[in-house]
Protein backbone atom coordinates (compact mmCIF):
# COMPACT_ATOMS: atom_id res chain seq x y z
CA UNK A 1 0.00 0.00 0.00
CA UNK A 2 2.70 2.58 0.88
CA UNK A 3 4.28 1.98 -2.58
CA UNK A 4 0.75 2.75 -4.32
CA UNK A 5 0.84 5.83 -1.81
CA UNK A 6 4.28 6.88 -3.37
CA UNK A 7 3.51 6.51 -6.64
CA UNK A 8 0.38 8.54 -6.93
CA UNK A 9 2.77 11.31 -5.23
CA UNK A 10 4.73 10.90 -8.55
CA UNK A 11 1.92 11.28 -10.95
CA UNK A 12 2.01 14.63 -12.37
CA UNK A 13 -0.96 16.64 -11.91
CA UNK A 14 -4.40 16.44 -13.83
CA UNK A 15 -3.63 19.99 -15.22
CA UNK A 16 -0.36 18.92 -16.91
CA UNK A 17 -2.44 16.67 -18.93
CA UNK A 18 -4.88 19.46 -19.96
CA UNK A 19 -2.65 20.90 -22.43
CA UNK A 20 -3.13 17.77 -24.62
CA UNK A 21 -4.09 18.98 -27.80
CA UNK A 22 -2.96 20.48 -31.27
CA UNK A 23 -3.57 23.89 -32.12
CA UNK A 24 -3.91 24.84 -35.73
CA UNK A 25 -3.92 28.29 -37.16
CA UNK A 26 -4.24 29.85 -39.99
CA UNK A 27 -3.31 33.42 -41.84
CA UNK A 28 -5.95 35.21 -43.82
CA UNK A 29 -6.96 37.68 -46.05
CA UNK A 30 -10.11 38.85 -47.72
CA UNK A 31 -10.60 41.44 -49.87
CA UNK A 32 -13.99 43.34 -51.55
CA UNK A 33 -14.27 45.34 -54.67
CA UNK A 34 -16.78 47.57 -55.62
CA UNK A 35 -18.06 45.64 -58.28
CA UNK A 36 -18.96 43.06 -55.90
CA UNK A 37 -16.61 40.05 -56.65
CA UNK A 38 -13.86 39.40 -53.83
CA UNK A 39 -10.62 37.12 -53.37
CA UNK A 40 -9.02 35.47 -50.29
CA UNK A 41 -5.76 34.19 -49.47
CA UNK A 42 -5.63 31.53 -46.71
CA UNK A 43 -1.73 30.06 -45.82
CA UNK A 44 -1.55 27.25 -42.48
CA UNK A 45 0.91 29.16 -40.01
CA UNK A 46 3.46 27.54 -38.74
CA UNK A 47 4.80 25.84 -35.09
CA UNK A 48 8.09 28.27 -34.49
CA UNK A 49 7.96 27.42 -31.31
CA UNK A 50 6.83 24.37 -29.12
CA UNK A 51 7.55 22.19 -25.62
CA UNK A 52 5.35 20.75 -22.77
CA UNK A 53 4.56 24.26 -21.71
CA UNK A 54 5.02 26.64 -24.76
CA UNK A 55 3.67 26.88 -28.49
CA UNK A 56 4.24 30.19 -31.05
CA UNK A 57 2.87 29.84 -34.29
CA UNK A 58 3.81 32.96 -37.64
CA UNK A 59 2.96 33.14 -41.08
CA UNK A 60 3.72 35.80 -43.59
CA UNK A 61 1.33 37.02 -45.72
CA UNK A 62 0.61 39.91 -47.92
CA UNK A 63 2.92 42.02 -46.04
CA UNK A 64 1.56 40.87 -42.66
CA UNK A 65 3.05 38.96 -39.62
CA UNK A 66 0.42 36.64 -38.13
CA UNK A 67 1.94 35.62 -34.94
CA UNK A 68 0.73 33.40 -31.61
CA UNK A 69 2.52 33.25 -28.58
CA UNK A 70 2.03 32.22 -25.36
CA UNK A 71 1.95 29.04 -22.38
CA UNK A 72 0.06 26.34 -23.89
CA UNK A 73 -2.71 27.21 -21.57
CA UNK A 74 -2.84 30.31 -22.22
CA UNK A 75 -3.86 33.11 -22.59
CA UNK A 76 -2.17 34.13 -25.75
CA UNK A 77 -0.41 36.66 -27.34
CA UNK A 78 -1.96 37.30 -30.74
CA UNK A 79 -0.70 39.76 -33.65
CA UNK A 80 -0.92 41.02 -36.60
CA UNK A 81 1.55 43.23 -37.67
CA UNK A 82 2.71 45.60 -40.99
CA UNK A 83 6.31 44.13 -42.43
CA UNK A 84 9.15 45.52 -42.57
CA UNK A 85 8.82 47.66 -39.68
CA UNK A 86 6.31 45.70 -37.39
CA UNK A 87 5.09 49.01 -35.55
CA UNK A 88 1.53 48.68 -37.12
CA UNK A 89 -1.51 46.97 -36.77
CA UNK A 90 -3.18 44.74 -33.80
CA UNK A 91 -2.06 42.84 -30.73
CA UNK A 92 -3.80 41.22 -28.38
CA UNK A 93 -4.45 38.89 -25.52
CA UNK A 94 -6.82 36.28 -26.07
CA UNK A 95 -8.02 32.16 -25.09
CA UNK A 96 -10.00 29.90 -26.95
CA UNK A 97 -13.80 29.60 -26.56
CA UNK A 98 -15.19 26.50 -25.13
CA UNK A 99 -15.66 25.55 -29.02
CA UNK A 100 -12.26 25.58 -29.05
CA UNK A 101 -11.72 28.58 -31.24
CA UNK A 102 -9.87 32.01 -31.98
CA UNK A 103 -9.47 34.34 -33.81
CA UNK A 104 -8.17 38.28 -34.17
CA UNK A 105 -9.26 40.43 -37.30
CA UNK A 106 -8.00 43.54 -38.17
CA UNK A 107 -9.67 45.89 -40.56
CA UNK A 108 -7.93 48.69 -43.23
CA UNK A 109 -10.53 49.74 -46.15
CA UNK A 110 -11.74 46.82 -47.66
CA UNK A 111 -8.73 44.43 -46.14
CA UNK A 112 -9.80 42.32 -43.39
CA UNK A 113 -6.79 39.85 -41.96
CA UNK A 114 -7.32 37.61 -39.89
CA UNK A 115 -5.32 34.89 -37.26
CA UNK A 116 -8.08 31.99 -36.70
CA UNK A 117 -7.06 29.14 -34.34
CA UNK A 118 -8.90 25.64 -33.22
CA UNK A 119 -7.81 23.47 -31.01
CA UNK A 120 -8.11 19.90 -31.80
Amino acid sequence: MKNVFLGLLLLPPVSAFAGNYNIECTAQVYESFSDGSSRQNKVPMTVEVENAAHIVLSADLEERAFILNGPKEGPFHVSIVEAPNYTKGSVSTADFSKEGRLQLSTVNGPLIYKLECFKK
